[in-house]
């Protein structure tokens, strides 16, 4: 991952740690800590959940209960009776956790007991020759390391994915590059999905089969006409959301292509500012929600910020075609006209190899920014009107 990862992560132990600060420790159900370098001394015990944040978070002591944690270097080398979410740039767990382990980060590294699951999103994912898993493991990894003890099923999901040690279940693989090193032993089946042969050690066991799928993307361009077929079908789906958008929303619709064409850079601006600062305030929510509840809240918040850029997209899109339309004479047309135009003139933009997708992500974001002014504009007015007899 790169350095904008890292920093996110590190965000997230900073707002855990602006919020824990504000709780009494005396009215919570739990053990609130935080510290720029918190330590959990090893002959320390603590009876309770333990929510913990810092720069710098080492768990050595033992926590009788879950364990929530969010840092940039965290370390849990002690015990864990329950389970542990940890959110980190560096994840490190040396100790013994009795439950399940669900972490993210830009590296994790196991060297230790985990009782039930481990599930995991990250860049580097490393399960060491030490480690042991008592149930499955569930991992989405550029480069996954599997060396320890998986008691029974491995999920993983990457750009490259290794296998050394141990897997008493199934192995279901989706990576470019696959190995089974010396030492690897998979008790039953094995089953990959990659363009590449599966580079195979050998001192490699696999007891069970070993089934080579061909990736779905690949398999679907062949069976869907290409990327023209692809291109039309992303065009009839843009207008019929634009002719809904347009339809259910006919005022909003025109307050937003005024706004854009009023102050388009400010547009620019206000769009940058959402498609960054909201899934970082969504990222916020879901780590609140994880603590008190509602986490779901903030899935179905980015559910409506994707949509809302497809309808930014789709907002530019019909600006874009109003001018050409405009340029030919024809700047009197219906609505219908402009979207239809303006989508294909952007499509045509869009698949021009890397710069294409960036005029594509520009529009969406002009638009996002004009749709925010506009709904800004008309509660303002709505505040402003007076109220009837």
């Amino acid at each position: 991952m790169t350095a904008a990862t890292r920093h996110a992560w590190c965000a997230f132990g900073f707002l855990l740690l602006a919020l824990t600060g504000a709780l009494p420790n005396e009215a919570t159900a739990a053990a609130f800590r935080h510290a720029k370098t918190f330590v959990l001394p090893a002959a320390e015990t603590v009876h309770d959940d333990l929510y913990a944040a810092g720069t710098v978070v080492d768990i050595q002591g033992t926590v009788d209960g879950d364990l929530v944690v969010a840092g940039q270097t965290v370390t849990i080398g002690g015990v864990v009776t329950g389970d542990v979410i940890a959110a980190g740039r560096d994840v490190t767990i040396s100790g013994s956790v009795g439950g399940t382990v669900r972490a993210a980060g830009n590296a994790l590294t196991m060297d230790g007991s985990v009782g039930h699951d481990v599930v995991a999103g990250c860049a580097t994912l490393v399960i060491g020759p030490r480690a042991t898993v008592g149930r499955d493991v569930l991992a989405g990894a550029g480069d996954a390391s599997f060396s320890g003890r998986v008691a029974r099923d491995v999920r993983a999901g990457g750009r490259e994915a290794t296998f050394s040690g141990y897997v008493g279940g199934n192995a279901y693989v989706r990576a470019k590059e696959l190995r089974l090193a010396e030492g690897a032993v998979l008790e039953h089946d094995l089953f990959y999905t990659s363009r590449n042969t599966l580079e195979k050690s050998p001192g490699a066991i696999v007891r069970g089969r070993v089934e080579q799928h061909a990736p779905q993307g690949a398999a679907r361009r062949r069976h869907t006409g290409g990327p023209i077929l692809g291109w039309l079908r992303g065009l009839i789906g843009f207008v019929i959301l634009g002719s809904l958008f347009h339809l259910l929303f006919t005022s909003a619709g025109g307050r937003t292509l005024e706004a854009l064409g009023r102050a388009p850079w400010t547009s620019l601006g206000v769009g940058v500012l959402l498609a960054f600062g909201f899934p970082c305030a969504a990222a916020f929510l879901f780590i609140v929600g994880l603590i008190f509840g509602g986490w779901w809240i903030a899935l179905g918040a980015l559910v409506l910020f994707f949509f809302a850029l497809a309808v930014g997209y789709v907002i530019a899109a019909t600006y874009a075609g109003r001018w050409l339309l405009a340029r030919s004479g024809r700047g009197d047309a219906a609505f219908g006209w402009p979207l239809v135009a303006g989508l294909a003139a952007l499509g045509l933009v869009t698949a021009i190899p890397f710069l294409g997708k960036l005029v594509g992500f520009l529009a969406a974001l002009f638009g996002l920014g004009a749709l925010a002014m506009a709904w800004n504009r008309a509660r303002s007015a709505d505040h402003r009107t007076p109220p009837t007899a």
